[in-house]
């Protein structure tokens, strides 16, 4: 659809009509700030809500932008988040993506207890794991094998249907520059000098999303005494003075009989965050290890 500045992509469900109301209400709906953009929720005509997540730093020319949106807008997997809508103009590159009313994992890990929340059980995150690990699998078996996410985090990350973990915002670092590539403590270490990101960048940060679940901690403020320190240190600090139990978020420990399993997904997270990309494992086996874990916990098919 031709607009007076730009033009809008519909890729799925979403009518012209009510892509471009969307874009006349974007600030009266402010819903969050992340490392590409700015958030916000809309209605359209049908009373359904969406994510329209507002870019910035978006350096490619309009056809880079288009060709990055078709590919991304046409990956269709349980565990992974629809792009339903793009809209490209001088001054404004939009993405519209499904609304989940029961807000992201972040959310659920660290919201206050009392706040209309319960904190996420061990079979929970369990299966969190596993879908995520599934939804980065099949992004990274897209464009020939090349196809990065880019920004996995907790933030990015929410339920599908069946309550395991799905993960959206995908394809971004494609075409912002490369100042914006950066992720709040789940950056891989070697994005933070050559300023791009690869596959084992994407299982680097699945590794720090492990750390999170198992420990309740986010990952840039992990507290070391009175010291806030990146939590992939912290653990490994913790791991190494053999004070492992001390990592475990404290509302897992009323959970009996899971402390094997605890222990298995924190050495699978350690292999994935390892210093070097060449240590770290493909994300096709780390979704076999993480349902080795406890298959009862996760045997819905996905």
């Amino acid at each position: 659809m031709e607009t007076e500045t730009g033009t809008w992509f519909s890729l799925r469900e979403v009518t012209w009509r009510s892509t471009w109301r969307i874009f006349l209400g974007l600030l009266q709906r402010f819903w969050g700030k992340g490392t590409f953009g700015t958030t916000y929720k809309a209605a359209l005509e049908d009373s359904n809500a969406v994510v329209v997540k507002r870019l910035k730093d978006v350096y490619v020319t309009k056809r880079e932008f288009e060709q990055q949106m078709e590919i991304v807008g046409s990956i269709r997997h349980e565990n992974v988040v629809p792009l339903r809508a793009y809209y490209y103009s001088k001054d404004e590159k939009l993405m519209v993506y499904d609304y989940f009313n029961e807000g992201s994992v972040s959310s659920m890990l660290h919201a206050k207890i009392g706040h209309n929340t319960n904190p996420l059980d061990w079979e929970s995150r369990l299966k969190i794991a596993v879908g995520v690990a599934k939804g980065i699998t099949h992004i990274h078996t897209q464009s020939g094998g090349k196809l990065v996410h880019g920004n996995i985090k907790s933030s990015n990350t929410f339920l599908n249907r069946h309550r395991h973990g799905c993960i959206s915002e995908m394809g971004l670092a494609g075409v912002t520059t490369p100042a914006a590539v950066r992720g709040g403590g789940y950056q891989a270490p070697e994005t933070m000098t050559a300023k791009k990101i690869y596959q084992a960048s994407d299982v680097y940060s699945f590794g720090v999303l492990l750390l999170e679940l198992l420990t309740g901690k986010s990952p840039a403020n992990a507290t070391c005494g009175n010291e806030v320190v990146h939590l992939v240190r912290w653990v490994h600090s913790v791991v190494q003075e053999e004070w492992t139990a001390e990592v475990f978020d404290v509302e897992l420990l009323k959970y009996p009989n899971i402390e094997e399993e605890m222990v298995e997904m924190l050495q699978i997270a350690m292999q994935c965050v390892g210093k070097s990309p060449e240590q770290r494992p493909k994300m096709a086996e780390v979704v076999k290890l993480v349902e080795n874990i406890r298959i009862t916990a996760v045997s819905t098919v996905i």
